[in-house]
């Protein structure tokens, strides 16, 4: 194998992990039930529906772990608590978010 074949694959595959790369980055992340529940567990989703107001939401949302708030955080796009408390009224709950206004 020549120099300029080896640079022409070695040029083709990180041209093409890369555009892989962008794919997986650009993908929209929207939350879902199955996200949610993926990420909280079947028990606190369970918690979530059952819950009387939005103060025992965010009791349930202070209650997890780390790793969980994390994830929460990720898939919701921000810090906000209310953003993850309106997808969980949209995707668990079925009921209509409340806009959030900065």
């Amino acid at each position: 194998m020549s120099a300029a074949t080896m640079i022409f694959i070695i040029t083709m595959s990180s041209a093409s992990m890369s555009i892989i790369f962008l794919f997986s980055i650009l993908k929209e992340n929207k939350p879902d039930r199955q996200k949610l529940t993926k990420i909280l567990g079947e028990e606190n989703i369970k918690k979530i529906e059952n819950a009387k107001d939005d103060e025992e939401i965010k009791e349930i949302i202070k209650s997890l772990t780390k790793k969980q708030k994390r994830k929460l955080k990720t898939l919701t796009e921000s810090q906000d608590i209310r953003v993850a408390l309106n997808a969980f009224k949209e995707h668990i709950r079925n009921e209509k978010p409340i806009p959030i206004e900065d």
